[in-house]
């Protein structure tokens, strides 16, 4: 009781004037800007944290462009290899071919001049027997011999006639 005594009920009632006074002065006039510059504060912050989640989503879509930009690449550059692998391959087939055909030629000519000068040594060499029978029967009729004389003569025509066949320019 002793507290009740000190109190003053004047006192009292004026200080809580003064204070409901003070906080309707603060509400009128400090609380309403503080709370409109805090209102402000917060929605500029949402606004930038929402910023910052579209630059995210934004790297984010860039980054999976970039990697469908190498993965195209990557393809394109394979497709161009496997071209330049098939022209490599038919160019080698070509000159295969062309080489082949080349060798077929030279081969085909070989033989053509092979025939030909078979042809012209048998032709030498039937022109060198009919020489030698011609020759051999000049004689014979000439010397009118017996039959182992004309037997003599035409085994000496014969040993004539190998070594010619012997001489390396009738090959």
């Amino acid at each position: 009781m002793e507290i009740l005594k000190l109190l003053n009920l004047q006192m009292v009632i004026a200080q809580m004037v003064c204070f409901f006074l003070v906080l309707f002065l603060l509400k009128k006039f400090l609380w309403k800007p503080v709370f409109s510059v805090m209102e402000e504060r917060r929605s500029r912050v949402q606004a930038e944290l929402k910023a910052v989640e579209d630059a995210k989503l934004d790297v984010l879509k860039l980054k999976n462009d970039y990697a469908a930009s190498l993965a195209r690449i990557d393809e394109t550059a394979q497709e161009k290899m496997k071209v330049i692998e098939r022209q490599a391959e038919a160019s080698a087939h070509e000159l295969k071919e062309k080489a082949r055909a080349e060798a077929d030629h030279i081969i085909e000519d070989s033989r053509k001049e092979i025939r030909f000068e078979m042809t012209k040594a048998r032709e030498a060499l039937r022109n060198d027997v009919v020489d030698m029978v011609m020759t051999v029967t000049e004689k014979m009729i000439l010397e009118k011999l017996t039959f182992d004389q004309d037997k003599k003569i035409i085994e000496g025509m014969l040993t004539e006639m190998d070594k010619v066949d012997a001489r390396p320019d009738h090959r």
